[in-house]
């Protein structure tokens, strides 16, 4: 399944691409988890993996692991990145499910990262106590991790996943039981490594850590890509609503009740001076085009974002068929 890119004249194709996914398919008996799934990772890109539950999510990030082998289609990695002799010193991977060695306490199974990537001695120690640190079960580090909560064991496995300090991390849920500020913590740490050049593809529920810190967006529906391409670029092209707050003077004939213009909802407030308004953006128009219009009307002294759509309002949406 793994190959490494054709090289030409002694070198890489094009050294920028990390991974190349060509027509990739995935089968489980006559059910096609994945169907002709083609796009490329680049170094460095910080990717939000997003789809329902079923979707082809972990089907997706176990191929790429080599866990899963696809019917279709072959996965290239560039060999300069990531060996394929040991693709486990490149790549640090955190499974939906829990996966630890139970006769082992918590140093040792995130030690166990280490391992796994061909290190050792001091080098590895050092490694260890410091993903200790920065999971926080210093202190439970000779406990043994069923004595653990859930959360305390996912995070066992995020260290693990990040103890070898890899170049591409491939994680699955790695917030899942986790209080809100380990995970915002996390992220900020996945943020700092990819501000290294390092890649991440991640997949998780929390869609507001998604689109506070990944800049690529990979969007999954029965096994098919729905979207790939920039996070930003995405919500621009997927906002509904947007509202945003201003004061306004010398309303023109501008009655006490909501009114609906072509581009906008006007909520106004005229019990308040200046007049206080609240603009519902109508799907397809922008806030420029909304202005204009309510210029025609009354001054507008101020104007500010009050709430934007993002990911979890496009998933809802997507969920009731909207």
């Amino acid at each position: 399944m793994y190959k490494k890119l054709k090289k030409q004249g002694g070198g890489i194709v094009d050294k920028k691409y990390l991974i190349l996914i060509n027509h990739v398919s995935v089968y489980y008996d006559d059910f096609c988890a994945l169907h002709d799934v083609t796009f490329d990772i680049q170094k460095g890109d910080f990717i939000a993996l997003m789809g329902s539950n079923g979707a082809g999510k972990s089907t997706f990030l176990n191929t790429l692991m080599g866990f899963l082998s696809p019917k279709e289609g072959t996965i290239d990695f560039n060999e300069e990145k990531i060996s394929l002799r040991n693709p486990m010193a490149s790549i640090g991977f955190s499974s939906q499910k829990m996966v630890m060695d139970w006769y082992l306490n918590v140093w040792d199974n995130v030690y166990l990262g280490c391992s796994l990537a061909g290190m050792g001695g001091n080098r590895a120690k050092v490694l260890t106590e410091k993903a200790l640190q920065r999971v926080s079960l210093t202190e439970k580090a000779k406990k043994g991790v069923d004595e653990l909560s859930g959360g305390q064991q996912q995070r066992v496995q995020i260290g693990r996943a990040i103890v070898h300090e890899p170049d591409l991390y491939i994680l699955d849920e790695p917030t899942a039981g986790l209080d809100p500020d380990i995970a915002e913590n996390f992220f900020a740490y996945l943020w700092e490594e990819h501000k290294k050049g390092k890649t991440i593809i991640v997949s998780s529920h929390d869609l507001y850590l998604l689109e506070k810190y990944c800049n690529k967006l990979l969007y999954i529906e029965k096994g098919n890509i729905r979207y790939w391409g920039g996070l930003q670029e995405f919500l621009q092209t997927h906002h509904r609503v947007a509202l945003y707050r201003g004061t306004v003077m010398a309303a023109k004939d501008m009655p006490d009740m909501t009114v609906s213009y072509r581009a906008f909802t006007f909520l106004p407030d005229e019990s308040e001076e200046p007049c206080t308004f609240v603009i519902a953006l109508a799907e397809g128009h922008t806030l420029s085009e909304a202005l204009l219009e309510l210029s025609a009307h009354c001054v507008i002294q101020s104007i500010g974002v009050m709430e934007e759509s993002g990911l979890r309002d496009f998933f809802v949406n997507q969920k009731k068929g909207v």
